[in-house]
């Protein structure tokens, strides 16, 4: 989901400068096929651009040179076995930059053709469609008398498919449970980028919070923790205000309020679409609270001296080293004032190619100047942690967050908008930076790098922000409040003044979301506050 709040500034540029800049930024757009993503062995798949035409309106025309890496991550020839193969696409515009493009492909010894029986595709119903149950069994009865020509051509048509099965042909050292094709996927890419790169990787390997037994601070109990200063009169009122946003916006959702170290209140409410009572242990969609949880990532690797916030993002990613692109700085990337409010979907931190793309388009970018929402910042921050590490997101979230944390349901697989988990995992990450960076035995963050990551006042915009976080006061918190809105609806308020951490865990916003949220955080600042 692309968000754009912006405040902008004028670019002072000719018209000439002005119409290379959108010509560049058209292209951005432009997507690199082949003939086919999953093919027989031997002779591997020809490469173009999806719209040549206008790629030699918008750049002119160059050639297109491939090179072709077997999962061995050796240069090949030809695809002599069957198994996973990457493709690098390059090219020199007319102005001069190397384009690059990444793309996955794979072999497989199997015909591609009407009267084949050997590439059934099977499609399970999805309520969407809109197709009844018994219709979709009368499809899985008969499925290939039901096939034709297109659905056979799929595997090889779709880049997806690739993707698919080349991660899943590797997934037998299954290392996670949340591992998945496409995570396998990212992981090749970054081990094969890191291997043909000139510019080596600086060896200081990121350090994973070890459990520490001097002066441990609180862990959070699941059970629900009574008091005389939580009545049960202002318990049922929380009650009522959880119903009413349950029924007037017509989404479940589960409520958990932390306070001195306890878990006072940890309901859910609502029901799902099949009329069943949502469980409060229920992983939900965090969205974009996964920007606070890139945050923290980050702030490690501040923390032990491998990033610095301030240093050029070209510093730790090659490609965006020199050239006038030194102006983009990791902290730029936090505080979404990158410049880059229009970037498309290609701002992904899926795309292999995203920092050729994000060099490609710096120089006519005017850094700073603007506050815009967006997800390209955190995207290209997770290529800077990639690269240091030479490990996928995914993989550093789970070692470096969740595990430290005892986060048993959390999962996230990108930078931005991934996070699944349960309230009470969700309640672990914000008691750990209500303690300013520690939690049980372990230490995440020091205390410099938690202040580090609060939101402060930005040189434009109108609203303070940190790394990965925003300020939240109001409605019966402080002024210190903090945390990070979502997609979702779900809501992570952590005020340090009134040591109270409240959630309310949802997967759509609903009806009615804002005037319910601040009902439901002003009843429980109530409930905290014994008034």
């Amino acid at each position: 989901m692309l968000l754009s709040v912006c405040v902008c500034m004028a670019l002072a540029l000719s018209p000439a400068a002005h119409a290379q800049r959108n010509t560049v930024r058209a292209f951005m757009d432009e997507v690199i096929e082949c003939d086919r993503y999953v093919f027989p062995p031997g002779r591997f798949p020809q490469f173009h651009w999806k719209h040549e035409s206008t790629v030699a309106n918008e750049l002119g025309t160059f050639p297109l040179t491939v090179r072709f890496f077997n999962a061995a991550f050796h240069q090949v020839q030809s695809a002599d076995t069957p198994g996973r193969y990457g493709a690098l696409i390059e090219g020199v515009t007319p102005s001069g930059f190397v384009v690059k493009r990444y793309v996955t492909l794979f072999c497989a010894a199997v015909e591609f053709d009407d009267y084949s029986n050997n590439v059934p595709v099977t499609m399970k119903n999805l309520r969407g469609y809109g197709i009844g149950e018994k219709k979709w069994e009368q499809y899985a009865k008969h499925e290939e008398h039901f096939s034709f020509g297109s659905l056979k051509y799929f595997p090889q048509r779709d880049p997806d498919a690739a993707i698919f099965l080349a991660g899943l042909n590797e997934l037998d050292d299954l290392n996670a449970a949340f591992e998945t094709p496409r995570i396998r996927d990212r992981q090749w890419w970054i081990t094969l980028k890191r291997m043909l790169e000139e510019k080596p990787v600086a060896e200081k390997p990121l350090r994973i919070p070890a459990p520490m037994h001097d002066d441990p601070s609180v862990l959070l109990s699941e059970s629900v923790f009574s008091s005389p200063l939580y009545t049960e009169d202002r318990l049922e009122a929380l009650r009522t205000v959880c119903r009413s946003w349950a029924d007037k916006g017509g989404v479940p959702h589960v409520t958990l309020v932390v306070h001195r170290g306890k878990i006072i209140f940890y309901e859910a409410f609502g029901t799902d679409e099949d009329g069943k009572a949502l469980a409060a242990t229920a992983p939900m969609w965090m969205a974009s609270i996964t920007k606070l949880l890139t945050g923290v990532l980050m702030m490690q690797f501040v923390d032990q001296g491998i990033v610095d916030l301030d240093a050029p993002v070209g510093r730790y990613l090659p490609e965006l080293s020199g050239q006038g692109n030194d102006k983009l700085t990791v902290r730029h990337l936090f505080t979404h004032t990158t410049g880059f409010s229009f970037a498309g979907e290609w701002a992904s931190d899926w795309n292999p190619a995203l920092e050729n793309q994000i060099a490609h388009c710096l120089p006519s970018v005017d850094v700073g100047a603007s506050f815009s929402y967006h997800r390209v910042g955190y995207a290209l921050a997770g290529k800077i942690m990639e690269r240091l590490t030479g490990r996928a997101v995914p993989y550093l979230f789970h070692d470096c967050v969740f595990v430290p944390l005892g986060m048993s349901t959390a999962y996230s697989d990108n930078t931005y908008g991934g996070l699944y988990c349960s309230s009470y995992d969700l309640a672990r990450l914000g008691q750990m930076l209500l303690h300013k960076g520690a939690y049980g035995t372990r230490t995440l963050l020091t205390e410099h790098a938690f202040d580090a990551m609060l939101p402060r006042t930005l040189p434009v915009g109108d609203r303070p922000w940190g790394i990965g976080t925003s300020s939240y006061g109001g409605h019966g918190l402080s002024d210190a409040a903090f945390g990070h809105a979502a997609a979702s609806g779900t809501v992570l308020r952590i005020d340090p003044k009134n040591d109270l951490v409240i959630i309310s865990a949802r997967n759509a916003p609903g009806k009615k979301h804002d005037e319910c949220m601040n009902a439901l955080i002003e009843c429980c600042t109530a409930l905290a506050h014994g008034h």
